[in-house]
């Protein structure tokens, strides 16, 4: 009996080790992720990413891109905190006449949070304070990428006099499916959320991806990592807010559609041939996967495939004025085919009375 107390005592005694030395870690990792984000604002605000506008109740970070007179209102993905970063280095590809404005969202990279409900009607409305704050008057041309074809959609049929044409650069279209009750839930308060939220308060996924990540030879690429680092959307209070609101976003958009002249093109990303799939791949893991590349050509076949290309068509028909252009390729289609894509823009915005 003695002898199993004593075992019992050691085993004690170094769980109470194991949780000291946790909790130190955990302090440590906490002070680092603090002198970390001091460091990552430092940087951004010396290589010239951070320009802060009242949007309202929040202020939101815009950079601009080129001096030219035709200007660009561009537009974010779902939580893509590092996206001003990518279209800097995409400005580089289009001509001189053509710049690019940069909006975000609250809670996104260095972009203030807010404490407003953040529906489609807020996001457009607070975009459009902050751009008269900077200067940037209307008429703009909209350039939505992913999620914020919802923003774009709403826009330019609320406010059709402020829109001279839109480029929806691979967006979310009526087409796109809703997510579900239990989808939304896991991705704002699932266990998982809970705990990489945790991980990311506490500085311990900052520590662990700063010593297992190397050094990118990419320009701007500590730019991008701080913008992502400094505040991930996933955990900001006003994106697990627009995540919540994404169906009703959805919903007050489509409602908004009324067909009109705006000039506007669809960019689609659609593989057409296996061919399209190997260059994707090759993009993306510099070798091909071959049975991976016969597998996503047959899906790309698929029903579901069809059926979505066919819906969105009828979007892009609903919109009015509206053409759709297929370049094969990533959804980050700017960055695998840049200056296909700046080739698209160039044409179509030189084509706007």
């Amino acid at each position: 009996m003695g002898v199993v107390k004593k075992i019992f005592k050691v085993i004690g005694r170094i769980l109470l080790i194991l949780l000291i030395l946790i909790l130190i870690f955990i302090i440590v990792s906490f002070f680092y992720q603090r002198s970390a984000q001091k460091k990552d604002r430092e940087l951004l605000e010396r290589d010239g990413f951070v320009h802060f506008y009242d949007a309202g109740d929040y202020k939101m970070n815009i950079n601009i891109y080129g001096e030219g007179k035709n200007k660009i209102i561009v537009m974010p993905g779902n939580g893509h905190a590092e996206f001003t970063v990518d279209m800097k280095k995409f400005s580089e590809h289009l001509s001189d006449d053509i710049s690019l404005v940069v909006v975000t969202r609250p809670g996104y990279g260095v972009c203030e949070e807010t404490d407003h409900d953040v529906t489609t009607e807020y996001i457009v409305d607070s975009t459009r304070t902050a751009l008269k704050n900077a200067g940037v008057e209307a008429p703009y041309i909209l350039m939505p990428h992913s999620l914020s074809g919802i923003y774009g959609t709403y826009w330019e049929n609320t406010y059709p006099d402020e829109v001279s044409g839109v480029i929806f650069l691979d967006s979310v279209n009526e087409a796109y499916p809703e997510e579900t009750e239990e989808e939304i839930n896991e991705m704002t308060s699932g266990v998982q959320f809970q705990i990489t939220k945790f991980l990311y308060k506490t500085g311990v996924l900052r520590v662990i991806s700063d010593i297992t990540s190397g050094d990118s030879s990419e320009e701007y690429a500590k730019d991008a990592n701080a913008l992502f680092a400094l505040n991930p959307p996933a955990f900001s209070k006003s994106h697990i807010s627009e995540t919540k609101n994404f169906n009703s976003n959805m919903k007050t958009a489509w409602a908004s559609i009324k067909s009109n002249d705006i000039p506007k093109i669809y960019i689609s990303t659609n593989y057409q041939t296996i061919d399209d799939i190997r260059d994707y791949l090759m993009f993306m893991d510099g070798e091909v996967d071959e049975a991976k590349a016969q597998e996503w050509f047959e899906d790309e076949k698929s029903e579901r495939e069809t059926e979505y290309r066919n819906n969105r068509s009828k979007y892009i028909e609903k919109v009015g004025n509206c053409k759709e252009i297929n370049i094969a390729g990533s959804h980050f289609i700017y960055e695998q085919k840049p200056d296909e894509v700046a080739k698209v823009i160039e044409d179509f915005v030189s084509g706007i009375k």
